[in-house]
């Protein structure tokens, strides 16, 4: 399953600073499961809820988009598939590269045990914290004791609790890690968002990527 679910809006993002935000984006690959789990009835373990974000908050770009010499960091392909199983993850979709730059692929969890299924779309890109600031898409809460420079965001939806992008400005671009909701459970925003930052907090420790 490929869930891209940020990358029309990160593609216009980089591009072009004018462009409007895309309404009621659909991954092309999604399909309807009548498939059930069985852990989706066990009660999931309690996660940490989410904090308000000081008002007016300042974020700053670790990254030089305008920098022809700027390399991406790959999140896709550096890991082989056993080193993705060390921490409980697998790639599920081919690896995607474009002029944005953007390098994108999706990837789930080996073993879900939390009841919250789903895939991630894992990219980094060039997009700033404040296109996605002014065009409405930045979640203004955090979870308490977290690097700081970690943010979420979202994209409107009609099913707003569907997904969560869990991203973190890096010298070599924005690590972006969307979780989206596909199981028969009916997850929290703040269980979605958690579910995003455990798993960029696993690839980037896994990497190296600061």
């Amino acid at each position: 399953m490929r869930t891209r679910i940020l990358t029309a809006l990160v593609a216009c993002g980089v591009a072009v600073s004018g462009c409007a935000p895309p309404q009621g984006i659909q991954s092309a690959d999604s399909t309807t499961t009548e498939e059930t789990y069985p852990f989706e009835t066990w009660e999931s373990p309690p996660k940490p809820s989410m904090i308000p974000l000081p008002p007016n908050r300042e974020y700053v770009e670790a990254f030089d988009k305008d920098d022809p010499n700027n390399t991406l960091y790959d999140l896709c392909d550096t890991f082989t598939p056993e080193e993705l199983a060390e921490i409980g993850l697998e790639k599920i979709s081919p690896t995607s590269r474009d002029s944005s730059p953007m390098i994108d692929c999706g990837m789930s969890e080996v073993h879900t045990t939390d009841g919250i299924h789903g895939a991630f779309s894992v990219s980094t890109h060039f997009a700033q914290y404040s296109f996605l600031r002014d065009h409405g898409l930045i979640i203004d809460a955090t979870f308490p004791g977290i690097d700081e420079r970690i943010y979420f965001s979202n994209l409107p939806r009609e099913d707003e609790n569907a997904h969560c992008d869990a991203a973190i400005s890096t010298p070599h671009g924005r690590i972006s890690i969307t979780f989206g909701h596909t199981g028969k459970a009916t997850p929290t925003k703040d269980e979605l968002c958690w579910k995003a930052y455990e798993t960029l907090e696993k690839l980037r420790t896994k990497g190296g990527f600061q």
